[in-house]
């Protein structure tokens, strides 16, 4: 297929209301949630055309300061079906999600639906929750995820272990650590320990505990 894969725009809302009509009979996106997902959400909406015919799309919604994100729907028209186009934009979506650094890539899909459970399952995504009454007319879903970003090995760094002295200083605990793994040979003492408590408690909360 000679398809052209590009980012929505809200000249696309009549055929996106269409196609979403023609693939989905509950839980559809609305023209104004299309809207939203183009113009103002955390989100990309992908889109394949051919000969200016809207043949399929697929949103991914990205949550903000976490390394997840979500294939919310994908969708194509009856007569793009069988020619791999849902494997296609799948792969546009993951690399969508890489591009904001995102590690893995979770999405739902109805239980008795067995051929996009099939799509999703040869592109390595893996079952690890089921959802019950999850859509409008009380189907079930299952929630399947995929790791789609390796981060790159940091290098290997000693870190001595200090035990904390009290019962409420594990944060300076944790901090001696740190410091002593960043500066090898560094004396790991009680008295920075509290010394740290100290500083917390009067910056952070001028009385009472100092917390972590």
């Amino acid at each position: 297929m000679d398809l052209v894969f590009r980012i929505a725009t809200p000249e696309d809302l009549p055929a996106l209301v269409q196609l979403e009509q023609q693939c989905f009979t509950t839980d559809r996106l609305t023209a104004r949630s299309f809207q939203w997902m183009i113009s103002r959400a955390h989100a990309r909406l992908i889109v394949a055309e051919q000969a200016e015919q809207l043949l399929g799309y697929a949103l991914v919604l990205f949550h903000r300061g976490t390394s997840l994100a979500r294939l919310y729907s994908i969708a194509t028209a009856v007569e793009a079906r069988g020619l791999g186009l849902g494997k296609r934009l799948l792969e546009r979506i993951e690399a969508c999600a890489r591009e904001h650094d995102c590690a893995y890539l979770r999405l739902e899909v109805r239980t008795d639906n067995p051929t996009a459970i099939a799509l999703y399952e040869r592109s390595g995504y893996r079952r690890f929750a089921v959802l019950h009454d999850y859509y409008e007319d009380h189907a079930d879903a299952l929630r399947l995820e995929k790791r789609i970003l390796q981060h790159r090995e940091t290098r290997n760094i000693s870190v001595p272990y200090y035990q904390q002295t009290t019962d409420f200083t594990c944060g300076p605990a944790c901090l001696l650590m740190a410091m002593g793994a960043l500066q090898p040979g560094r004396a790991l003492e009680r008295r920075e320990e509290l010394q740290l408590w100290r500083e917390a408690t009067t910056v952070f909360m001028t009385s009472g505990h100092g917390g972590c």
